[in-house]
C-alpha cells in the first residue's frame, strides 16, 4: 500500500478499445519497466480499461502498484467516446451511483482496496459532485476502502473547486500545464503548494499536437485545433528542431520541472509508443532550449 503517487504513471484510456494483445503487451511493459501507477477509469470504454488493467495486474501478481480510478462520468462497457451523433456520456455523482461504481472498478481491478479515487470532470456538475459524491469518498476512505482522494479535471477552475472542497489530496490536470498550455501556473499549481496537493500532469501532448510537427486538422483538447494553437506549437516545434531536440520529447520532459508537480502521466495506445515515451525521457534538454521556450506557447 503506497501513501503517495509514484513520479511516473501510465493512463489507459487509449488502452481500452485498442487490440486486447496489444493493450495487454503495454501493460506488461509498463511493468517491466519499472512503472508503479497505473491511472484508469470507469469511463475509459466503459470500464473496459479496468477490466484489461485488473486482468494483467492479476496475470503477473503486480501488487505493489498504485492503481488510481475515477467516479463520476460514464459510458457504456465497450463504447469508444461518443461523436457529435452519438448518445452522449453519463455525469452522475449521486451517492448511489457512486458507491456502485466503486464497487464496480473493485470488481474489475481485483482490488478491495483502492490506492486513489478522481472526482471525473466535474465541470459539468460540480455542485453534484462535491455535495453528493464527495462525502461518499470521505467515508470510504475513513473506512480504508480508498486511499488518496481529488478530481481529474481538463479545467482548471474544476480542480480548484475541488481543492477548496475538499477533494485536495492529490489532482489529476489533464492538458493544462504542458510545454503548449501553460495556464495551470497562473492560479492551480501556487494553490497546490500552498494546500501540500500532490499534482499529477497528465494529457501532456494536448491531443498529439505536441507530438509532432503540426498540420491542418490536427487535434487540440480532443477536437480540431484553431489556427491560433497550431501557430503556438508550430513556433515551439520549430525551436526544438532549431536545438537540436525532438518536440515529444521536450513535451515529455517539461511538467516535471515545475515544482508542484509530483508525478508525469503518460498515454499510450501501443508497446512501441511506451518504448519511445521510456526513451524520450532519458534524453537531455539543455537549459538553452527551456530559457528559449519560456516566452512561447498559448500564454505568450
Amino acid at each position: 500500500m503506497m501513501e503517495k503517487v509514484p513520479s511516473l504513471g501510465l493512463g489507459t484510456a487509449a488502452l481500452a478499445l485498442t487490440d486486447l494483445s496489444e493493450a495487454e503487451r503495454t501493460l506488461s511493459l509498463a511493468l517491466d519497466s519499472g512503472i508503479k501507477y497505473f491511472d484508469t477509469a470507469a469511463l475509459y470504454g466503459g470500464g473496459q480499461a479496468e477490466i484489461r488493467l485488473g486482468k494483467v495486474l492479476k496475470s503477473q501478481a503486480a501488487r505493489d502498484v498504485f492503481v488510481s480510478t475515477k467516479v463520476g462520468r460514464y459510458r457504456e462497457l465497450g463504447v469508444a467516446a461518443p461523436g457529435p451523433n452519438d448518445t452522449p456520456d453519463v455525469w452522475d455523482f449521486s451517492e448511489a451511483t457512486t458507491r456502485a461504481s466503486i464497487r464496480r472498478s473493485q470488481d474489475r481491478l481485483g482490488r478491495d482496496y483502492l490506492d486513489c479515487v478522481f472526482l471525473h470532470d466535474i465541470e459539468m456538475a460540480p455542485e453534484a459532485a462535491l455535495a453528493e459524491a464527495l462525502p461518499v469518498l470521505k467515508d470510504l476512505q475513513a473506512k480504508g476502502e480508498i486511499g488518496l482522494i481529488g478530481a481529474g479535471c481538463n479545467t482548471n477552475a474544476g480542480l480548484i473547486a475541488a481543492i477548496y472542497r475538499g477533494a485536495a489530496d492529490v489532482v489529476l490536470v489533464a492538458g493544462r500545464w504542458t510545454l503548449l498550455d501553460r495556464s495551470a501556473a497562473r492560479n492551480l499549481l501556487p494553490l497546490c503548494a500552498r494546500k501540500r496537493t500532490a499534482v499529477v500532469a497528465g494529457g501532456v501532448l494536448n491531443s498529439g499536437l505536441l507530438a509532432k510537427r503540426p498540420v491542418e486538422g490536427a487535434s487540440f483538447d480532443y477536437r480540431p485545433a484553431t489556427v491560433v494553437e497550431r501557430d503556438a506549437a508550430t513556433r515551439i516545434h520549430d525551436l526544438a528542431q532549431a536545438s537540436g531536440i525532438q518536440l515529444i520529447n521536450a513535451a515529455l520532459s517539461f511538467p516535471t520541472r515545475h515544482s508542484a508537480v509530483d508525478t508525469l502521466l503518460l498515454g499510450v495506445s501501443t508497446a512501441c509508443q511506451l518504448e519511445q515515451s521510456l526513451s524520450a525521457l532519458k534524453t537531455n534538454i539543455p537549459q538553452e532550449f527551456w530559457e528559449n521556450v519560456a516566452p512561447l506557447g498559448l500564454l505568450a
